[in-house]
């Protein structure tokens, strides 16, 4: 173990690197291991705290440089409103938890002190204020709606763009089906909004990251090889930017006390972690947390602007600085153009609601937690993220909770379109209690999973205005029930599988469609993985995309450049892939009606033919690149030469490349952690290193492990 100064701390505490560099925390209270948590955060990550503060705030063009794509942000961010109410939010904290969030900062600003000035903030002329509760606060609303909420708000945003396009109504309502049924699209096409699929703006789109899903399971002692239970955590986010979202830390105090795992740099978050009687890890639960509404709006009124409620009109709040407009339901999502009237969207987010800053401490009081039991009553009533938890404690026992508000609708409003704001039978009529959000514990098939499949309410209502494919969850069950009893080793060989149950399940509905020819010889004896080898896995790639192209991008559909865009430039959508995926295989469908199927394939197959052989590793490959020195050539290591990544949206170990208008993007495991929970240690790899610092010796430690699959120890100072 290296010893780490910490010459400006002023609670003691020994800091010490393993041989990765992981930073060991000695403490002798829980608060003084909070004050050390954040003290690394600052010496490790200081630029990565400031940067994140300044564009969760808003105010990245200003803070680092202004620059027009920062603006777009600040701007999308501003219309968020994720600081609206974050005061109101931390008068409303519990003492404990206000304690905990002083103590952090404390630790985070002293660490500041140490790490100084870094090199980017040099060449920004970046100026960083001291740290806070309220950017605790902030940050957490910045994962919670950035990285995931906003997805759900851009799936609804696809489908008004759709409808204002022109594609015939009931082509969407048999793509979204059963979403659609009843809905009258007329409204939509009267919004104003940003068309970011019209033929002008393809090429620049603003590239906000969107989290792309995640693994979490857990076995019971009866399916453990060791006897204990084993569980088993890798969220998947963006991956390719260094330093790593997550930073990895092993914190101890007291008698026999720690808490090791994933930790959030700016909070006090551990996503992913063990505790001597516990193990956790969250998946995205893709919840439908956030609303548009359609605005009436005309010039007029004391700001500029009015919008009506009932037959009043009432005013606008003025705009915050970069002409964001709000009303009591939420901000409009972009600004009255001239002095014409007309219907725009206001968007409201749970997050924003009173009681929304509690999210904070649940991940505290998860730590703090005996069991699995005890930190799923804790889970279940954190207001954001809409997660699901899956838990084992040191007892045997395992389990599996949803959390989240999730907005009852008015009207039994579905939630995947905006309905009128005028009406307030159309607002928000309170939350789903959380007793009937879903939950397993100790199931009799002794494991629980979660992979961003379909949820609902236990008393049988959905949960989501959109699902994503179980393609990964199946496979993972698959995995589990086929082994006697699970090691180790099979735990994490399952979270580096690379077989696709989409394929399984495609395969056959489009391989007859076909005659006999090299695409459907080599696709018939293909196993169905993406190895970095494979040659067959970019074939069916190829065969899928242009497949898709050929039904769904025809003149009278989304348009071939439209579709083109959505497979590529913008990766599967979530929403319309698991639509596509549930339309191909029927015998008769509206998108191919007064069209031959079966000549629709053969055309895709033959143009899949035509493309360029490549493994999978030279199809699918992306550069590691520093967030803020990102862009041009490999100098001095801040871009990396390009790494193959195997695996694919459908299969456990994601690995799908992203190419947005102005940046490449790789979604895959973002942390990967593996224990025993009759052991006080955890197996772990990330794809990057504590470090902020690109010529730090702790800057891409684990990237070699990350891309070899391979896993370290991770055990505490101080043991039970």
């Amino acid at each position: 173990m290296d010893p780490i100064r910490t010459k400006s701390a002023r609670h003691p505490f020994t800091a010490t690197r393993d041989e990765n560099g992981v930073p060991h925390i000695v403490a002798s209270t829980w608060h003084e291991a909070l004050y050390a948590w954040g003290y690394m955060h600052a010496l490790d990550r200081p630029t990565q705290l400031y940067f994140a503060r300044a564009v969760a705030s808003g105010r990245a063009a200003e803070c680092i440089k202004d620059k027009s794509d920062l603006y777009e942000m600040d701007l999308f961010i501003r219309r968020a409103g994720l600081y609206r109410h974050l005061p109101r939010e931390l008068k409303s904290l519990g003492e404990a938890t206000t304690t905990a969030l002083d103590q952090y900062c404390q630790g985070v600003n002293d660490g500041l002190l140490d790490a100084g000035r870094t090199l980017p903030m040099w060449v920004t002329g970046f100026q960083p204020r001291p740290w806070d509760p309220y950017s605790v606060l902030l940050i957490g609303n910045l994962l919670s709606f950035a990285g995931l909420s906003v997805g759900e708000q851009e799936n609804e945003r696809l489908l008004i763009e759709l409808i204002q396009l022109g594609i015939e109504d009931e082509r969407l309502r048999e793509l979204f089906h059963p979403y659609l049924e009843g809905v009258n699209f007329a409204p939509f096409r009267e919004l104003h909004i940003a068309k970011r699929l019209s033929d002008d703006m393809l090429e620049v789109l603003a590239d906000l990251p969107r989290l792309a899903s995640s693994n979490a399971w857990a076995v019971s002692p009866d399916r453990s090889a060791t006897g204990p239970a084993m569980l088993a955590s890798d969220p998947h986010l963006e991956v390719n930017r260094l330093p790593a979202i997550w930073y990895e830390i092993a914190l101890n105090w007291g008698d026999g006390e720690y808490a090791m795992g994933a930790t959030l740099p700016g909070t006090p978050i551990m996503a992913v972690g063990r505790t001597p009687r516990l193990a956790w890890g969250v998946t995205y639960m893709h919840a439908d947390t956030s609303d548009f509404f359609i605005e009436e709006c005309r010039p007029g009124g004391t700001t500029g602007w009015q919008y009506r409620r009932g037959e009043k009109w009432f005013d606008l709040a003025p705009p915050i600085v970069l002409d964001v407009y709000e009303n009591e339901q939420g901000t409009l999502s972009c600004t009255p153009e001239g002095d014409a009237p007309g219907k725009y969207l206001s968007v409201n987010w749970v997050g924003g609601q009173s009681g929304g800053g509690r999210a904070m401490s649940t991940w505290l009081d998860v730590i703090a937690s005996p069991s699995t039991i005890a930190a799923m009553e804790v889970a279940r009533q954190c207001p954001h993220p809409s997660l699901v938890w899956v838990l084992a404690d040191r007892d045997g026992h395992i389990g599996k909770q949803s959390c989240g508000w999730i907005p009852i609708r008015g009207n039994n409003n579905s939630g995947i379109l905006p309905i009128p704001a005028w009406d307030p039978a159309n607002h928000w009529q309170g939350k789903v209690p959380s007793e009937l959000l879903p939950s397993e514990y100790d199931p009799p098939c002794g494991y629980v999973a979660s992979a961003n499949e379909e949820l609902y309410r236990t008393d049988g209502l959905p949960l989501h205005s959109h699902t994503l494919p179980d393609y990964r969850k199946r496979r993972i069950v698959e995995r589990i029930t086929q082994l006697a009893k699970a090691t180790l080793k099979d735990m994490q060989a399952l979270q580096y599988d690379v077989t696709s149950k989409q394929a399984d399940d495609l395969l056959p509905v489009l391989l007859p469609l076909i005659e006999d020819c090299p695409l459907k010889r080599r696709l018939s004896e293909w196993d169905r993985t993406y190895t970095l080898d494979s040659t067959e896995a970019t074939l069916f790639q190829h065969f899928y995309r242009h497949v898709v192209l050929e039904i769904f991008g025809h003149e009278q559909g989304i348009g071939w450049r439209r579709m083109f865009y959505l497979c590529t430039r913008m990766g599967y959508n979530s929403m319309v892939l698991t639509a596509i995926d549930r339309l191909l295989p029927k015998e008769q469908c509206i998108w191919w009606r007064g069209r031959d199927k079966r000549e629709l394939v053969r055309r895709a197959a033959l143009r899949a033919q035509e493309e360029p052989e490549q493994t999978w590793a030279e199809f699918n490959s992306f550069h590691f690149v520093n967030r803020f020195f990102s862009g041009g050539r490999p100098l001095f290591g801040f871009r990396s030469e390009p790494i193959g990544m195997p695996g694919c949206h459908a299969t456990p170990v994601q690995g799908p490349l992203l190419t947005p208008a102005t940046r490449e993007s790789s979604f895959a495991p973002s942390y990967h952690m593996v224990t025993d929970l009759g052991t006080d240690e955890a197996w772990t790899n990330l794809p990057g290193g504590p470090s902020e610092n690109r010529f730090s010796k702790w800057y891409k430690t684990d990237i070699p492990r990350w891309l070899a699959g391979q896993y370290k120890r991770l055990k505490p100072r101080v043991e039970s």
